[in-house]
């Protein structure tokens, strides 16, 4: 099978012998995003494709056929974020914060739009025959769809966003479809339902009124002839999401949403020989809340309670964080190694690890369940606390409330994740779950791209419900049709009827009197 897969992926190279010319502008600065896209694009110059990438990103390594163009203005984040601040918002707060106007996306776009480098973009007369782009909260450059003629593949780094779906015509059903901004799984009760639906559809509102303004930065850039963003983005050819049914649970889509979970992840390598010297064959634990957030800004009594329950354990720990930030108070003991940076994939692919704390992080729980290894959740933000209950829910893992959650109940939550062995069997089913596919999510992913490059745009992909408005696609009219119908119809019933009730017995009696 495996042969066959790479014979398949092989002969599409020969489809353009030349290569397409790709237009890529991810500003997004945030490099778990990244992270993504930089493997699609790798792999789309491997098959010859020329690309043009625009990034807030310097150039870490050369590509042939990739040309890297820097966005100055916009920069990265200098220290991570702390878990207080992070759980400081609520889950309207969390949305309100992606669309501030003074912020994010809106930031993104105008920094961009003021520097020379999109400037020059915009003025050149170069054909590309497709453009990518990341659908997140900066639609301003889907601008670029229209001024260059050329097909959208959109991506996103996450599950499918609130206001991503419609714009391809795929169904969001907040009935039995968790939204990214909240915690449920897909077996919700009824007041999860409501709170699932309302969530879904502030987010959509949301993201309307920033849709706005977006319009508004997108026509004082590219002109006012500029169609409506909305309908722009309405034309995305192709969308390709970093979710699978294995671990999001199943979903109907349509034929232009690809899920491609675990994209960015490479085969493991052996650990570099200082680490492989701290572990040796003993068991130990893996602890890392990714490049966004310090684990080492857990409040204190939480993080100490962690490190003395894995100490009461005689468990080695392998802790991603800034040493110079660690609290002073802290104690820490021998068998914790610290480093600022871990090989993390190649880390959870070691035999004797025994578990992975982690802030639920979608691309952190993937390489988890790559590696069949059962997760401590530690959710702050965003859609961490749907993965966390995704991962309760597959049975691979527990969850830490770091506000409510006790001393005693962390070392219990610990001590079962370490004796319980249905964790790591359930890790090791999911994992294989998640693997077993017809394509890897890397051909997958270039396969569906350069289809839409084939069929020029690939129009046959498109649902017709991506045309419709959304009493059209709600069947409101069609309600309010049968509804007003049913409404005449029992109205002129009950005038027949008040009627012969009212009027036949006088005409009875005045028959009787007549006889």
């Amino acid at each position: 099978m495996k042969v066959w897969n790479e014979i398949l992926f092989l002969t599409t190279f020969f489809v353009y012998i030349d290569g397409a010319n790709i237009l890529a502008i991810f500003p997004v600065p945030v490099k778990s995003h990244f992270v993504m896209t930089k493997t699609i694009l790798k792999s789309l110059a491997e098959k010859g494709h020329h690309i043009d990438l625009y990034t807030i990103f310097s150039e870490e390594e050369r590509i042939p056929r990739i040309k890297h163009n820097q966005i100055p203005n916009i920069h990265l984040l200098d220290s991570p974020l702390s878990v207080t601040d992070l759980r400081a918002y609520s889950v309207r707060a969390m949305i309100d914060l992606m669309f501030l106007e003074e912020g994010g996306g809106h930031f993104i776009c105008e920094k961009s739009f003021e520097t020379d480098v999109m400037k020059n973009l915009k003025q050149s007369k170069k054909h590309y025959d497709l453009i990518l782009l990341e659908i997140f909260v900066d639609d301003c450059f889907f601008g670029f769809s229209h001024i260059f003629n050329a097909p959208v593949v959109a991506l996103t780094s996450s599950i499918d966003l609130p206001w991503g779906s419609h714009r391809i015509g795929n169904p969001d059903n907040p009935s039995y479809i968790p939204t990214y901004f909240g915690e449920f799984g897909q077996d919700m009760t009824l007041y999860e339902k409501i709170l699932n639906t309302l969530t879904l559809v502030y987010a959509k509102y949301r993201h309307k009124m920033h849709m706005e303004y977006q319009n508004k930065l997108a026509q004082k850039f590219f002109g006012k002839d500029l169609p409506p963003l909305d309908e722009i983005v309405s034309n995305t050819s192709l969308m390709l999401v970093n979710s699978h049914f294995s671990l999001n649970d199943p979903r109907p889509t349509v034929p232009n949403f690809v899920e491609i979970a675990g994209i960015h992840i490479k085969e493991p390598k052996q650990l570099p020989k200082d680490l492989s010297d701290v572990v040796g064959s003993e068991k130990f634990v893996y602890f890392s809340f990714g490049s966004i957030v310090g684990s080492e800004s857990l409040p204190l009594d939480k993080l100490q309670n962690i490190l003395d329950a894995l100490e009461k354990q005689n468990i080695k720990v392998l802790w991603k964080a800034n040493k110079t930030s660690i609290p002073g108070d802290l104690i820490v003991s021998k068998h914790v190694h610290v480093e600022p940076w871990m090989p993390q994939v190649d880390i959870l692919c070691q035999p004797n690890i025994l578990f992975f704390i982690t802030h639920s992080g979608l691309m952190g729980t993937q390489e988890a369940i790559f590696c069949g290894v059962p997760m401590l959740s530690v959710p702050l933000f965003a859609d961490q606390f749907l993965n966390a209950r995704n991962i309760e829910n597959k049975g691979i893992g527990l969850t830490l409330n770091i506000e409510s959650t006790t001393k005693k109940e962390i070392y219990e939550i610990i001590e079962d994740l370490i004796r319980n062995p249905k964790y790591k069997e359930n890790s090791r089913k999911l994992s294989e779950q998640f693997k077993d596919r017809p394509l890897k999510p890397r051909e997958e992913a270039i396969y569906w791209i350069e289809y839409v490059l084939r069929h020029k745009g690939a129009p046959q992909l498109r649902s017709r419900s991506a045309d419709m408005s959304w009493y059209q696609y709600y069947l409101v009219d069609i309600s309010v049709i049968i509804v007003t119908v049913l409404i005449s119809i029992a109205f002129v019933l009950y005038n027949l009827l008040r009627y012969i009730l009212t009027h036949l017995p006088n005409r009875i009696r005045n028959k009787v009197k007549n006889q």
